[in-house]
C-alpha cells in the first residue's frame, strides 16, 4: 500500500511592514535591505510602500524587483500601504490585488483585497486615533491589527491596540514599520508554512492566520502584561523623553 504524501511544513520569520527607496519617505534599496535582514535571522520581508507615489505600471516593476532582490534564502514580497485622503487610516496589502489607485477609498481597499483573497492589515491604529474612524464592519475583511509598530510605538507594544484587536476578534500583527536604520529591533511575524518558502504560500500562511507575532524570540502578548510588560513600557516612555530632549536641544543649536 502507498503512504500518502504529506506536505511539509516549517516555519519562517517574517519582518513585516519594510518601505524601501520606492517609497517617498525611504531610501535603503531592495538588496541592501534583504542583505541586512538575512544577517538579523530573518527570512522573509512583508514588504509595504506607500500607495501615493505608484501607477499601474510602477506596481508592476515593482513587484518584478522584489522578485530580482529575492535568493540566498530570502523571499521579499511585495505590498503597498494604503492610506485615505487625509492620511489618518493606513492598510497594508499584500497578494495578487491589482493596484487600487494612490489614496483609494478604504472601505474599496478591503472588499477588493477580500474579492482577490489577498492579505489587510489595519496599521499603526492608534497614530492620529486612526481607530476612532475604523467602521468595525470592516473587521470581516482584515486579517490582523497591528499591536506594535516599532516605529509609532517605540520598544513596547501598545496595549490598547491589543484590546482592540480583541474586540474585533483579529490577532495581533507586529511591524517594524521600517524607513531607516532606527526601526531595527527584535520583532519578528513567525509564519507556519505548507510548502516551499514562495510569494504564493507565504501569503497562504497569513490569510489562513497560521503565524505569531513575536519579540525577542517569544509571544509578543506576553509584554503586553505583567512585570515584563510593565518594565518594557517604563523602558519606552524613558526613551520617548530622553528622544524629546536630544531633538530640543539640537533644535536650539541651530
Amino acid at each position: 500500500m502507498t503512504s500518502p504524501v504529506t506536505t511539509p511544513v516549517t516555519t519562517v520569520r517574517a519582518v513585516a511592514h519594510i518601505h524601501s527607496e520606492w517609497s517617498d519617505d525611504a531610501s535603503w534599496p531592495l538588496d541592501r535591505l534583504a542583505a541586512a535582514f538575512r544577517k538579523r535571522g530573518r527570512n522573509v520581508l512583508l514588504m509595504c510602500e506607500h500607495s501615493r507615489t505608484f501607477t499601474e505600471a510602477k506596481w508592476q516593476e515593482y513587484v518584478e524587483a522584489c522578485a530580482a532582490a529575492s535568493g540566498n534564502g530570502v523571499l521579499v514580497v511585495p505590498g503597498l500601504e494604503y492610506n485615505d485622503a487625509d492620511n489618518v487610516v493606513h492598510i497594508p496589502v499584500w497578494g495578487e490585488v491589482p493596484f487600487l489607485s494612490q489614496t483609494p477609498d478604504i472601505a474599496d481597499v478591503l472588499a477588493h483585497t477580500r474579492e482577490a483573497d489577498g492579505v489587510a492589515v489595519f496599521a499603526h491604529p492608534w497614530r492620529r486615533n486612526a481607530w476612532r474612524r475604523f467602521d468595525p464592519a470592516w473587521a470581516k475583511d482584515l486579517t490582523a491589527v497591528e499591536i506594535w509598530n516599532r516605529k509609532y510605538d517605540g520598544w513596547a507594544p501598545n496595549r490598547q491596540a491589543r484590546a482592540y484587536a480583541e474586540q474585533l476578534g483579529l490577532p495581533p500583527f507586529v511591524s517594524l514599520d521600517f524607513h531607516s536604520a532606527r526601526q531595527f529591533f527584535p520583532l519578528a511575524m513567525e509564519l507556519t508554512l505548507s510548502g516551499p518558502l514562495s510569494r504564493g504560500i507565504v501569503e497562504d500562511a497569513l490569510r489562513d492566520g497560521r503565524f505569531e507575532a513575536l519579540a525577542f524570540s517569544r509571544s509578543a502578548l506576553r509584554l503586553t502584561s505583567g512585570v515584563g510588560g510593565v518594565a518594557l513600557a517604563a523602558a519606552e516612555a524613558a526613551r520617548a523623553v530622553a528622544a524629546r530632549a536630544v531633538r530640543t536641544a539640537l533644535g536650539k543649536r541651530k
